[in-house]
């Protein structure tokens, strides 16, 4: 088995915690693994929320569009 994905948070005395990606294969290794992480937290979020799962992945996207979005504005500030 290999790492395909691996992610951690750093967090300092006094400092904003820092979040770190690192994904290594191919570029479908690449694209499964974090296709089955959206897709389990899709179900995960599904057993909880009492939507269906067509509700709650429509839900679930809108949503990673927001935040991708802030994600991508941030940078683009700095």
């Amino acid at each position: 088995m290999r790492d395909v994905i691996r992610s951690s948070i750093t967090e300092s005395k006094g400092k904003e915690p820092e979040y770190r990606i690192s994904v290594n294969g191919n570029i479908s290794e690449e694209s499964y693994s974090l296709a089955r992480i959206h897709e389990m937290l899709i179900k995960r979020t599904t057993a909880v929320s009492g939507k269906s799962y067509e509700q709650t992945k429509k839900d679930y996207l809108e949503a990673l569009d927001v935040i991708i979005g802030n994600i991508h504005d941030a940078e683009n500030e700095e």
